[in-house]
């Protein structure tokens, strides 16, 4: 599994690494970097959180028809499933992209910050190949490092950093200028969260203190889905279930804690900050585009369309008649 999120972590950590870089550029902060990243990537997704709350809106709406269904197709639950697909199908309304699919966006974004993490000299610091191959010469000759050339290189970045003091005991000073040393020290002592090294991961079978990762993306995880589950309860009491919504509800908390035991920490540092923008955002949208006003704003625009397309159907029936003259 790590070598395969190691492959992929590859292919999306340019674009990634380009802009922590400029970040940190401007912060000579990690962790803030990764804050401020957090924020442009919510505002870029910020259309499809306020989609979401207009397929809310558009459930609400469509919520006495599905009842109706209900009535008519009592104690025949398939017959009600297919018939409630049916009409969601003709509305146009999709409960995987209301729900699922939005937090399934989040993912090459933590597969990019995999490959980011791992690769913080060439990614973030910009220090070129020529450079990181001469510190990885010097640390292949360290015997206490128990490397050898085989070793990948996110592995030999991390442990360069790891053991830079050990290094420049070892010559690495040689090749590097005074400004670049203080560089790599300083970035050295921000590659940290709450005392935790942002490069190392944590295990299911070793409990420590690397847990607070995963605890901490559950919790901020779960504060986002009680939220939402609580709005549902009183705009749509009859969606507001598990049951009815077990996808929305229990995907982004197993998400969060799951995928923090297989990344290094650097990225669950991300998924908890984004948990807590996201928790921000949807108390803003529940009322900036609350569900029961947008289907007013909804039944408005149905309405406009359907005159619409009643106004084009009398103008070609007046073109054929006039034709047909």
């Amino acid at each position: 599994m790590n070598n395969f999120l190691a492959g992929i972590g590859d292919i999306f950590a340019a674009p990634f690494g380009w802009i922590l870089a400029f970040l940190y550029s401007f912060t000579n902060n990690y962790v803030l970097s990764l804050v401020i990243l957090t924020v442009i990537f919510k505002v870029i997704l910020l259309p499809t959180a306020i989609k979401q709350q207009k397929g809310a809106a558009k459930q609400l709406r469509l919520q006495n028809k599905v009842n109706k269904i209900k009535e008519k197709y009592a104690g025949d639950n398939r017959k009600i499933q297919e018939e409630t697909q049916a009409l969601y199908q003709r509305e146009g309304y999709s409960a995987m992209t209301s729900g699922c699919a939005p937090a399934l966006i989040s993912l090459p974004i933590m597969m990019g910050l995999y490959g980011v993490v791992y690769t913080p000299l060439s990614s973030v610091l910009r220090i070129s190949e020529a450079v990181i191959a001469k510190l990885s010469e010097i640390a292949y000759g360290i015997t206490s490092l128990g490397l050898d050339k085989a070793a990948t290189g996110r592995q030999i970045e991390i442990k360069i950093l790891e053991n830079f003091d050990l290094l420049l005991q070892n010559g690495a000073g040689e090749v590097l200028t005074p400004e670049l040393i203080e560089s790599i020290q300083k970035f050295n002592n921000g590659f940290r969260f709450m005392g935790i090294y942002l490069a190392d991961a944590p295990k299911f079978s070793v409990f420590n203190v690397l847990w607070l990762i995963p605890i901490l993306a559950g919790v901020t995880s779960v504060m986002s889905t009680l939220f939402m589950l609580i709005k549902q309860r009183k705009t749509n009491p009859a969606m507001a279930n598990p049951a009815s919504s077990g996808c929305m509800a229990l995907m982004p908390v197993a998400m969060s804690v799951y995928f923090t035991f297989l990344f290094p920490a650097g990225v669950g540092v991300y998924w908890i900050i984004s948990n807590i923008l996201q928790f921000i955002q949807q108390v803003i949208l529940s009322y900036t585009h609350n569900p029961h006003k947008l289907v007013s704003s909804i039944l408005v625009d149905e309405t406009v369309q359907r005159r619409s397309r009643e106004n084009n159907i009398k103008h070609l029936k007046a073109l054929r008649e006039k034709q047909g003259e």
